[in-house]
């Protein structure tokens, strides 16, 4: 499995916000060894080891609950919420979450034998907060670890 950062896709639901001045928008990309359709991929994701100690601890921090029912309907598309998330826009191949009142985006996206996750940090008056450019090492490899851990998941998949 290789993964690696990668460009933004100038036709993704991420393009919109390359243009804002300071935001930061991040793409990283896996080779899944298989094609696999973005509901496969939701849920490989957010019920990912890694991903559900996160839940876990939006629960306790941020009272957010979830739960693999939320999960499965955000991936199948009947849900529109799962923790603290709500889906700002949906393709069949790309999922683009926000968490609401706060700067942050999520985004998932599929291609024949592709994984794709990236995210934004919108600048506030064109810059970012400092706890959030602090914050961008770490969430680079939060990233990797989330992406090669859904990777994994799906690959194990018959």
């Amino acid at each position: 499995m290789s993964l690696r950062r990668a460009e933004v896709p100038r036709e993704s639901l991420l393009a919109p916000y390359l243009s804002e001045p300071g935001t930061h928008v991040d793409a990283y990309v896996v080779s899944s060894g298989h094609s696999v359709d973005l509901s496969m991929y939701v849920e490989a994701m957010f019920c990912s080891p890694v991903f559900r100690l996160e839940r876990a601890i939006l629960q306790v921090f941020a009272g957010a609950r979830s739960s693999a029912a939320q999960v499965a309907a955000l991936a199948s598309g009947e849900g529109s919420r799962m923790a603290v998330w709500t889906v700002e826009a949906r393709t069949p191949s790309e999922l683009l979450l926000t968490v609401p009142e706060t700067p942050i985006r999520t985004w998932l996206a599929v291609e024949p034998g592709v994984l794709w996750f990236g995210s934004v940090v919108r600048a506030e008056q064109g810059r970012l907060p400092l706890l959030m450019r602090l914050s961008l090492p770490f969430h680079a490899l939060y990233s990797r670890v989330l992406l090669w851990s859904a990777a994994r998941r799906v690959s194990r998949r018959p």
